[in-house]
């Protein structure tokens, strides 16, 4: 860290350096009679898979009656590669009723989050997670998160391991420190400033900013792979090259125009034995010329940006000591949703479940936990997530697939036909109730918004477009609206920003179109594009490449105007 660095750290890079290896008072907290956590100790929480939140529902309300805020706390669990045994799997399915609010949030990496848990069960809850053998532990905080990886239970896929690469890497990059295992495991604890937990790739303040890694094959890009830190493509052809691309990441801010949403740009190609060299390098970069003042300039993205890949790579090859070839540009042709059955190798099969932006939960029109539990228990099914939100039941013999069917049927569950193009490839974040980010609506208000736009497409005969849509409640972009073909970002409590313009793949971002548009007006402001593109696309030419090929700015002459607000005057 250079001395300028030191001079204007941040107040969360003073909160990590100052934590005793990420302990913090999180102990002293838990045993107090308060319902939440020290603003302190919220930091310090992210390292071990827990947010701080509240219920913001009732957040109004309680002010207004003087009552103190209903905390909650989100706990994220840490999946590599999205993959559960159906031991582990039923754990957790118990645990959703236990400790959180009755449902499973699988995330758009491949994790489960329980929500509405209380301060006075999270230990309980990390506890009994890691009696089958899943962690917490850097789920959230400046470190690398959760890895992930394309589910495909195809063989060719399975063939080049990357279930078992996100799991080894996964390992090699958790903190070092044991707080974790003190503090909800009951470990022993050890000396402060012990060798067994220096932060040899880390450091004392850890990274400067989140940092994600992803990894899938060339032929199928599901997971978006080039919106993380650190992209792995690997060949199917030769198992041994990987392709290295960098600097990618979608959060960005509606009141700072230098904060901006990047896609990762190719850097080299490697071996397999050289990955861990090139992987600890590129970390290292980001930890010793990462922003620590500036937060929300402290991605690696904008290092990348800054520097240029060149520069990234001249560094790079100091700190691995060998050369590394450029990487030429590269595209994907393909982004799979993993739906409906897949065989796999043995004759057995798998089957994608659509599971509305990724809420494993029971309801008055479907029963998904219900359906995904009995199959789970009765056939002792695998799970997998796809950073779509969805789930694959893995592992299923011949003679069970016309059972799988029946108790999904018997659920209500829809097959993947059932849904129309737009709302079989919709996903939204969480945002409200529980997301203390959230400026708007996604989760709760998708259903509505793809409702409306189903029948705007109908009414111009589009019903049969497959058109990709993502909906976050802030700019944030949990669920990579800037990667979906209509792009859906909360700006304020009721309005959105409309993104269009991305391909299916994931190889371009989305520009604006509109902002600032009502709830209630989204698709009235998405009608005139899609009329457009009844009248004028080419055959076979998808949405968002129509979008790319007529350009923003001429469509931006069919977008509405931006509301204007009433200013308060004192």
């Amino acid at each position: 860290m250079s001395e300028q660095q030191s001079k204007t750290l941040s107040k969360i890079e003073e909160i990590k350096i100052s934590s005793n290896r990420l302990r913090g008072t999180i102990a002293e907290e838990l045993d107090n009679d308060l319902t939440s956590f020290s603003s302190d100790t919220e930091q310090v929480l992210k390292f071990h898979g827990i947010y701080n939140q509240d219920n913001r529902d009732v957040r109004a309300e309680r002010k207004k009656a003087g009552q103190d805020l209903e905390h909650i706390c989100m706990i994220r669990l840490a999946l590599p590669g999205g993959r559960l045994t159906a031991q582990q799997y039923l754990l957790i399915d118990s645990l959703s009723d236990l400790v959180g609010n009755g449902s499973l949030r699988v995330t758009t990496r491949q994790g489960i989050q329980f929500h509405f848990v209380t301060k006075k069960n999270v230990k309980q809850s990390i506890k009994e997670v890691n009696k089958i053998l899943i962690t917490t532990y850097a789920g959230c905080g400046d470190v690398v998160r959760n890895v992930t990886a394309c589910p495909s239970p195809h063989p060719e896929i399975e063939n080049i391991g990357l279930s078992e690469l996100a799991e080894a890497i996964s390992r090699r990059y958790k903190p070092a420190s044991k707080a974790y295992y003190e503090i909800w495991l009951d470990g022993e604890k050890l000396e402060t400033g012990s060798e067994n937990e220096t932060e040899t790739i880390y450091g004392d303040a850890y990274l400067p900013r989140k940092f994600k890694i992803g990894l899938t094959s060339e032929d199928d890009n599901c997971i978006d792979v080039l919106s993380c830190d650190l992209a792995l493509v690997l060949s199917k052809t030769d198992h041994q090259k990987i392709k290295i691309f960098v600097g990618g990441g979608l959060g960005r801010a509606h009141a700072d125009d230098t904060t901006k949403a990047l896609l990762a740009q190719p850097l080299t190609h490697i071996t397999r034995d050289q990955l861990f060299p090139v992987i600890d390098g590129i970390i290292g970069i980001q930890r010793d010329n990462g922003d620590r003042f500036d937060r929300s300039h402290a991605r690696f993205k904008y290092l990348v940006e800054q520097w240029g890949t060149q520069k990234i790579l001249e560094e790079l090859e100091k700190r691995v000591g060998f050369a590394l070839p450029a990487l030429d540009e590269f595209h994907f042709g393909a982004s799979e949703d993993h739906l409906g059955w897949t065989e796999q190798s043995d004759h057995k099969f798998s089957y994608g479940v659509k599971v509305p932006s990724g809420r494993i939960i029971d309801t008055t029109s479907a029963k998904y936990r219900s359906a995904i539990r009995e199959i789970a228990s009765r056939f002792s099914a695998s799970i997998r997530f796809t950073a779509k939100e969805d789930v694959i039941l893995s592992d299923i013999e011949l003679a069970q697939k016309e059972q799988v069917l029946e108790i999904l049927e018997r659920h209500e569950v829809p097959v993947p036909d059932a849904y129309t193009p737009v709302s079989r490839h919709a996903f939204a974040c969480p945002a409200l109730p529980t997301c203390g980010l959230a400026l708007a609506e996604s989760e709760r208000f998708l259903p509505t918004l793809l409702e409306q736009l189903d029948d705007a497409t109908a009414e111009l005969g589009l019903q049969d477009l497959d058109i990709e849509l993502r909906m976050t409640g802030c700019p944030n972009g949990c669920a990579r609206p800037y990667l979906g073909e209509i792009g859906i970002v909360g700006r304020s409590k009721k309005s959105y920003d409309i993104y269009l313009g991305a391909d299916k793949f994931g190889n371009r971002l989305g520009e604006i179109y509109a902002t600032d548009v009502v709830n209630d007006s989204l698709v009235d402001a998405l009608k005139p594009i899609l009329s457009l593109y009844a009248k004028e696309a080419e055959p076979v030419e998808g949405f968002g490449d129509f979008c790319n090929r007529v350009g923003i700015d001429e469509l931006r002459k069919y977008a509405p105007e931006p509301r204007r607000r009433k200013l308060n005057v004192s």
